[in-house]
């Protein structure tokens, strides 16, 4: 356990935010909590439903500050008890998920993400312990220790409350379990959950209508693009801990094809141990789990997944392996049942010996390998109040919040930065030319290219990048006009 915990702290970066963490930075540190509820009740986007993680970053922001690791570390307190209860003292499901890129990843981000894994985590080992109680026969006694009920509901609020996707996740728990488990058993149970029972509806029926409430305002991803067989296909890839191994997202986002064929070796060769060790969990499972437990989690898996993605092709937002985050506790506990059936063989160990070696190398080089490296707001920022002082005119297109957390007034007067998204043609007749613009993701913030035209036709060249970021200056026969 220690050992685990030790791979998943190195995890911890303090690596600039990018979009995502700047919106949660920028709420966690808001000094009133009145304002923080008001302003989460206003949000159109996603943030609007992720209510108890909101608050729960915002009051550990009030004890543990606001920098990158501060808030990247309150994951440790949902994983950490998390694991314990998930691992229940087995070897290897410690093994697996100390060597989960996946886990590596979302670890080191100040988002729900955390939140949900650690209380999936929870839920399934508590669920699963009441589920083999229930098929013992023999056994009358309750099917988990009262402490243990209460952790449970503790859980299912967390992983509900965290999210309106964690929401559809603590349901298809709830929903796999009660179809395991026979109606006799239930009836019995009955009077050692009823305090619980009545906690989670006094907690969960609000939060239902009030997601309800968030769903019929609007709220919800970002529409940049739309769920497809790349984003189910991608959403495996980070699941299943390819990513790593593989080329960093800002490449595969800006469609660079022909760089991931420099990884296809080390693709290939993790895609026939993953397939080794998965298949191996799934054989595992067929043996040694009764068929109408398999079938509940089975069809509840299903069932959550594609309810997901069908909402997410619907409602044009991309669903990718975060939104799947609860999943892993399945996928933990195939791979770590794989582990220990091909363990019993001679070539079965050189098997799990490779798939753990090159998990681990996923994950530390998700941690450590520049091009899996954050979106880099914060050096761009220091360029931009930089440039500022010296009496640049600034365009900033890219995240909004990004700039504020990180100390980049946004405006149209001099000594700020004008806030450029999605610009229309002419955009820039009525504006005062810029000597310096920050870009950031077309895709998001000039989708139709008309920033990139500007630049290009105002002779702008790229004087800097960083992750994610170019830095353009007019070339220097245009001469400067600086803010005055």
């Amino acid at each position: 356990m220690v050992a685990t915990l030790v791979a998943l702290c190195t995890a911890i970066s303090g690596q600039s935010y990018w979009i995502d963490e700047a919106n949660t930075a920028w709420r966690a540190a808001e000094p009133h909590f009145g304002a923080l509820l008001a302003r989460m009740v206003a949000e159109t986007g996603s943030d609007a439903q992720m209510p108890f993680f909101l608050v729960a970053i915002w009051a550990w922001e009030k004890v543990a500050g606001d920098g990158e690791v501060a808030l990247r570390v309150m994951n440790l307190l949902w994983l950490v008890p998390g694991l314990y209860i998930f691992a229940n003292g087995r070897v290897d499901r410690l093994l697996v998920a100390g060597t989960s890129a996946f886990l590596w990843y979302y670890i080191d981000e100040a988002r729900p993400y955390g939140m949900q894994i650690g209380a999936s985590l929870m839920v399934f080992g508590l669920l699963e312990r009441a589920v083999v109680a229930a098929s013992d026969r023999g056994a009358e006694g309750p099917l988990l220790r009262p402490y243990q009920v209460w952790l449970l509901a503790f859980g299912l609020i967390a992983l509900a409350g965290s999210s309106l996707l964690g929401a559809i996740w603590a349901a298809s728990a709830v929903a796999a379990a009660a179809c395991a488990v026979p109606w006799h058993v239930r009836r019995l149970a009955i009077s050692h959950i009823i305090g619980p029972s009545v906690l989670l509806g006094v907690v969960l029926a609000p939060l239902g209508l009030y997601y309800l409430w968030t769903v019929l305002g609007g709220a919800g991803g970002t529409k940049v693009a739309t769920t497809d067989a790349r984003t189910l296909v991608f959403s495996a890839y980070e699941l299943l801990g390819f990513a790593g191994l593989g080329p960093g997202r800002t490449d595969l986002r800006a469609g660079e094809g022909a760089v991931v064929s420099s990884y296809l070796v080390a693709l290939a060769s993790y895609a026939i141990l993953v397939a080794a060790v998965t298949l191996a969990g799934m054989i595992h499972a067929i043996r040694n789990i009764p068929p109408r437990t398999l079938a509940a989690c089975a069809v509840a898996f299903t069932v959550a997944a594609a309810l997901i993605l069908i909402a997410g092709y619907i409602l044009h937002w991309r669903v990718v392996g975060r939104h799947l985050a609860p999943a892993i506790a399945v996928v933990l506990a195939l791979q770590a049942a794989g582990v220990t059936l091909l363990w019993r063989q001679p070539v079965g160990k050189l098997a799990v010996l490779g798939f753990l070696v090159m998990a681990l190398a996923s994950g530390a080089s998700i941690r450590f390998a520049s091009r899996h490296a954050k979106d880099d707001y914060r050096s761009a920022a220091a360029v931009v109040r930089s440039a500022l002082t010296e009496g640049d005119r600034v365009w900033w297109s890219a995240d909004a919040l990004g700039a504020l957390v990180y100390h980049v007034p946004l405006g149209q007067g001099c000594g700020s930065a004008l806030y450029v998204s999605e610009p229309r043609p002419g955009f820039a007749s009525a504006l005062g030319a810029p000597t310096v613009v920050v870009t950031s993701k077309p895709d998001i913030y000039d989708p139709e290219r008309v920033l990139a035209t500007f630049l290009s036709d105002q002779h702008f060249q790229i004087t800097e990048t960083f992750q994610a970021f170019q830095i353009w200056r007019r070339a220097p026969s245009t001469g400067s006009l600086p803010c005055g």
